[in-house]
Parts: structure tokens; sequence; C-alpha cells
């Protein structure tokens, strides 16, 4: 990401936690964006950290929440948290623990999609997205619907950090091809077989044709990124 090798070229970043790691996705886009940093991945979903742990041997991993952070007062110079604010029970609470572990005068990343101002392509992404996330909120799981820019922003602001720079990023449209859309559709029919026995389930199968649908017309491409780069204040 190049605005982020722009920002961090002339900073020095030795060590950097990254918050609701999941398979460890964003760290290798920090990897290429500074050097001769130690990273440490934190999530509470031990599969995808077994995953993350293939691919970045060199990264230490913990089972852990954002909410409740086990280390001690400014440890890392910058903390990151990619695609799970709107995975958090608590945002605040977690901005204030990642404050906390980092250094004054340190970073805080945001990386997250938003859903407002998309384009036909990016609202078929933002359909199935939030398809998802009302079946694993059926099941208890907490994956709430996603923010608007303006709110990420907000969020941010909210939790006393100063905003260095905010930029929005993009990956190009696709154009899936007859069996991408036959996979696409079979996900979320996986998806909805975890509440078969629900109320809901009928109503949620309706829009499967409907994405479908939208798929063969706009494509798919994946709702934009807002990346803000906040830094932690000092006393």
């Amino acid at each position: 990401m190049e605005q982020l090798q722009q920002f961090f070229q002339d900073k020095t970043v030795s060590t950097v936690l990254d918050v609701g790691t999941g398979s460890g996705n964003f760290i290798s886009v920090l990897k290429e964006a500074l050097n001769n940093t130690k990273f440490t991945g934190i999530d509470p979903d031990n599969a995808s950290l077994e995953e993350a742990a293939k691919i970045h041997p060199d990264v230490h991993f913990s089972i852990m929440s954002g909410e409740q952070l086990d280390f001690p007062d400014s440890t890392f110079d910058a903390a990151s948290i990619s695609m799970a604010m709107h995975h958090l029970p608590d945002v605040q609470q977690t901005f204030n623990e990642m404050k906390r572990v980092v250094k004054p005068g340190g970073w805080i990343i945001v990386n997250e999609l938003f859903s407002d101002n998309l384009n036909p392509a990016q609202e078929v992404h933002k359909s199935m997205h939030h398809f998802r996330s009302t079946v694993d909120r059926l099941n208890g799981v907490c994956h709430n619907d996603t923010f608007t820019r303006a709110e990420i922003l907000e969020q941010v602001k909210k939790a006393g950090l100063e905003i260095c720079t905010a930029f929005n990023q993009e990956k190009d449209r696709v154009e899936p091809s007859t069996e991408d859309i036959s996979e696409r559709k079979d996900q979320l029919i996986k998806i909805l077989s975890q509440i078969k026995d629900r109320p809901e389930y009928h109503e949620l199968k309706k829009q499967i044709p409907e994405i479908e649908k939208a798929l063969q017309q706009y494509g798919f491409q994946m709702a934009t990124r807002l990346v803000v780069i906040a830094t932690v204040k000092k006393d």
C-alpha cells in the first residue's frame, strides 16, 4: 500500500500489534510498508491464528480479544486493526486498549471497509457481507453491519486519537464467470444452512436469487476501504 509506505518511510516502527489479525492478511501489507519490524498478532479465533502462523512463521500470535489486551502499557510503537471494527462488541474499549499498549507518540492504523457511496458492483459485496453478518448475529456471533466512512472517522476521533492522514483504498472490479457466481451462491446457501431451523431462514433465503442476479448484472468489487493513520497523543 503505497500511502502507508510514504507515511512511514522516515519513521522508526520497531514493534507492531495487529488486533483482530484473522489469518494475518494485514500483516502482509504492513510488512511491505515497514522495515525491520517485529509483529505480534492477536485474535479470539484459534483456527484463524493457526492459519496465520503458517503464512507468517516469524510472527508471534496469541488468542486474545481486543477489549482486553494482555500487554503492559506502552509496549508497541504502533497497533493496527484491519477489517475487524465491525466485529467488535465494544469499539471504544478496543481503541482504549490499543492506545494503552502503544507508546505515546506512536500510531494506530485502521483499515476498514465502509458502506456508503459504493458503486453497484461494490453494493453486491456489501449485500453478501450483510447477509453473512445477519446469520452470524442470529447465531450469537458479534458481526455488525458495516460503518459509513464518516462513522469510522467519528469512532477514531471519539477515542481521542489525532488523525494524521486518511485515504480510500479500492480493489478492481471483477467480472465473475458462471462458475464463480455458482460458487458464491453455494457459499450463501451454506451460510444460510446454519439457521435452517430458525423463522428468519425463509426471508433470508429470498435474498440469495437477488444477490445472484446482481452478480450477473454488475459483477463483484470489494467495498471501498478507509485507511486511517492516527497518533497516540503524548501526555
